[in-house]
């Protein structure tokens, strides 16, 4: 069978874009980590090849049929988050994996591909006008794996289950009062949910508001990674050249503070660039879900984009003191295989909504 038979039908722009940022952070990977851990770029790229799999054989099946057998799938993903609590692996006084012996499961992440195809499914049911009912389920099938993910603790995860939920919803023609609402309930809320909010959790907003209260303990994270970024300049200091990352000052600088490595390393031109990269992923996929004629798999575009360039968003703007710091990864860059192949995952969704569009497209006129 032919190649083009195969793959027929690929947005390659899109898988060439993404593989280019798996490839990017597995080299910087190594130059954060290769003074210290001498295995972890290893792993990283065989979390990457993975990912690449997962990216060019999903597209292969219908997305169709995961839809349908999405109210399985959520369950399953409920169940392995429940299971944390009984049998998970503690690291770092957090409880969010499962040991799996050569791999470390981490189901919260999971949940971000299950909660796109599950709110794409439900939202596909209500083809006209979203009502009150339909936002009301939605948010109760959210609800549940947010809960849990919060008693790990995990708010930055937690909080991510929500992103693609909410551009979905907009897309769907969400009414207005309801979005003023919601917002003037959180406001109105805000001492509520800050009163159970942790200890860190506390310390870190505070160390976002006024870095310079505590520069050795809760805001040590920010100040760290701002001196790394901004010592970077225009061109940075070169690979492997970066002081802040070699010499220890730059806590996590392979997972959630990548960014910070890849701008001391290689400057804002490249900083810029990696941008602009989550920008291009974002846009195109959003003109994939102007042109599909599937409402289900429009949800699925507009919530794969949504979720993937307001991670990617947040991620950078906590490392450069413009958000606080919420540990969650940068997508494709960061290290950590559950991240790696759940981004690849919703990927490889949108590539399938694209190619059965195509092939429909072809058949049809």
């Amino acid at each position: 069978m032919k190649l083009s038979k195969i793959f027929g039908g690929y947005d390659f722009l899109l898988v060439a874009l993404t593989v280019f940022l798996i490839g990017w952070g597995v080299l910087n990977i190594y130059s954060a980590t290769i003074h210290e851990y001498q295995n972890l770029y290893i792993k990283q790229g065989i979390y990457g090849l993975a990912g690449i799999l997962i990216i060019l054989i999903m597209p292969l099946i219908n997305y169709r049929k995961l839809l349908t057998l999405s109210p399985f799938i959520y369950l399953a993903g409920v169940g392995l988050l429940v299971a944390v609590m009984f049998v998970g692996t503690t690291i770092l006084g957090a409880k969010r994996w499962i040991s799996l012996g050569i791999f470390t499961l981490q189901p919260s992440e999971f949940m971000k591909f299950v909660i796109i195809l599950i709110t794409a499914y439900i939202l596909g049911h209500s083809r006209e006008k979203l009502d009150m009912k339909t936002v009301a389920v939605v948010l109760a099938v959210v609800s549940v794996p947010f809960v849990l993910t919060l008693k790990q603790p995990d708010l930055g995860t937690a909080v991510t289950l929500l992103i693609p939920v909410v551009g979905m919803l907009f897309v769907g023609g969400l009414d207005k009062k309801f979005i003023a609402g919601t917002a003037i309930t959180l406001v109105i809320a805000s001492p509520f949910i800050w009163e159970h909010l942790a200890d860190y959790q506390k310390k870190r907003i505070l160390a976002f508001i006024d870095p310079e209260s505590d520069p050795f303990k809760s805001a040590y994270h920010i100040l760290q990674s701002k001196i790394a970024v901004g010592s970077g300049q225009l061109t940075g200091k070169g690979f492997l050249q970066g002081t802040q990352s070699k010499l220890f000052f730059l806590p996590e600088q392979h997972t959630d503070f990548i960014f910070a490595t890849i701008g001391e390393e290689w400057g804002f031109v490249f900083s810029f660039t990696i941008l602009l990269l989550y920008l291009l992923i974002g846009l195109r996929i959003i003109y994939w879900g102007t042109k599909v004629r599937d409402i289900e798999g429009k949800y699925i575009c507009f919530g794969a984009a949504t979720l993937i360039v307001t991670q990617a968003f947040i991620n950078i703007a906590m490392t450069i003191g413009l958000a606080p710091v919420v540990g969650i990864t940068l997508p494709f860059l960061s290290y950590g295989g559950s991240s790696m192949l759940t981004f690849s995952l919703i990927v490889g969704l949108v590539l399938s909504v694209i190619r059965v569009h195509r092939q429909e497209k072809l058949h049809f006129g």
